[in-house]
């Protein structure tokens, strides 16, 4: 996200895609989201930890962009 992206001034149902709890119970799925500041390194290394199953299958990833 943004750097200026500010969770409590999204919507309430986008604000559940941000709270891992809530998203896994409405969603059922897991959800990891930084800020842009983290870099790109940094962001390569999470893509390719979040991607790989405990069995190192990779798993699909999902990029959402909101308005």
């Amino acid at each position: 996200m943004d750097e200026t992206f500010e969770v409590d001034s999204s919507p309430p149902l986008t604000q559940a895609a941000f709270d891992s709890v809530r998203a896994r119970f409405l969603f059922e799925a897991d959800v990891f989201w930084a800020r842009a500041s983290i870099g790109e390194d940094v962001l390569a290394i999470w893509l390719e930890s979040y991607q790989t199953s405990r069995t190192f299958q990779k798993l699909g990833i999902v990029e959402l962009e909101f308005p």
